[in-house]
């Protein structure tokens, strides 16, 4: 297949140590990459759990955060193995890639730090402590700004990407788990998750200037991450609790709609044309793909066992 790869999404499945390749214009999956050969032999139970995925500039390779053992993997999307592993912290979660200092940053949830990788050399350069059970990071529109979310903290750490130092930490609302930022970078969305769905989750919008909370919106019962639309109008959430995607007019501050879709949905992505979005269900093991527009379920595919990232090529 080489590296063209129009049209297909990735989908890491925690449970089962496998990467599906699913071809959107037919709909179905293609085929799996396995990341942990023994599973399928020795090993009855995962021993990986991928759970987040990045591709490099030249959509040659796929990394991997492995969840369950501390590790990067990294795939060869040409032989469709896995050629190294890299160790970074105790449950890895998310990564970013800056092609400006050529770095990958990965959150490590239970060992509180923010580990940084070398592309060029495929090794550990650095780990910065930040707050309890970093989540979800994102990089800033330029790059120079690394945003941490620390669940257990309830703060967003900001690190200079230059110099790898903390810049400052500021709390914001409880649970903060995922971030999405609109096109230009002036404006931070986090998602407060609830591990109470009596309690409710809620999203708060902080400008990235002064790292100031403009609004805090409360939204479903069990909100885990967040797209924002194409016209930057509506924020599309998924909602582990309610089995559905709220999707939310960010001017207006009300859910306009919502979605059902499979059990328990966590990951949510849009395509680079902003058409389709979406959405992995854990307890289903499908991926659910949604009308942007039209707010309709078009197909629903299955994958792996629980279905935890997707990544859009």
């Amino acid at each position: 297949m080489g590296n063209n790869f129009e049209n297909m999404i990735f989908v890491a499945n925690m449970g089962e140590d496998t990467i599906s390749v699913v071809d959107i214009t037919n709909t179905i999956e293609l085929y799996k990459i396995g990341l942990n050969e023994e599973y399928f032999h020795k090993v009855r139970k995962p021993t990986l759990g991928p759970h987040h995925m990045i591709i490099d500039y030249n959509k040659k390779y796929l990394y991997i955060t492995n969840s369950h053992n501390g590790s990067i993997s990294i795939v060869d999307l040409i032989k469709n193995k896995v050629i190294d592993n890299i160790y970074v912290g105790s449950c890895p979660s998310h990564m970013v890639l800056s092609k400006k200092n050529k770095s990958i940053y990965v959150s490590n949830t239970d060992s509180n730090s923010i580990s940084v990788l070398s592309m060029e050399k495929k090794e550990l350069l650095a780990q910065i402590p930040v707050g309890r059970m970093p989540h979800d990071i994102q990089l800033s529109k330029d790059h120079k700004k690394l945003y941490v979310a620390n669940v257990d903290s309830n703060t967003l750490t900001i690190i200079d990407t230059i110099t790898n130092d903390i810049e400052k930490s500021i709390h914001v609302h409880g649970n903060p788990y995922h971030i999405a930022l609109n096109k230009d970078g002036s404006l931070i969305f986090i998602v407060n998750t609830s591990f109470s769905s009596r309690q409710g989750g809620s999203i708060t919008i902080l400008d990235s200037k002064d790292l100031k909370v403009i609004e805090r919106i409360r939204i479903g019962k069990m909100p885990i991450e967040a797209v924002i639309g194409k016209d930057e109008k509506i924020l599309y959430i998924t909602d582990a609790e309610l089995n559905a995607v709220n999707v939310l007019n960010i001017r207006e501050k009300r859910l306009m709609d919502r979605v059902y879709v499979g059990r328990m949905p966590g990951s949510i992505k849009k395509d680079h044309k902003g058409q389709y979005l979406f959405v992995g269900n854990m307890q289903d093991n499908s991926l659910t793909v949604i009308d942007a527009k039209a707010l309709k379920i078009l197909k629903t595919i299955p994958v792996g066992i629980e279905p935890s990232g997707i990544l859009c090529i």
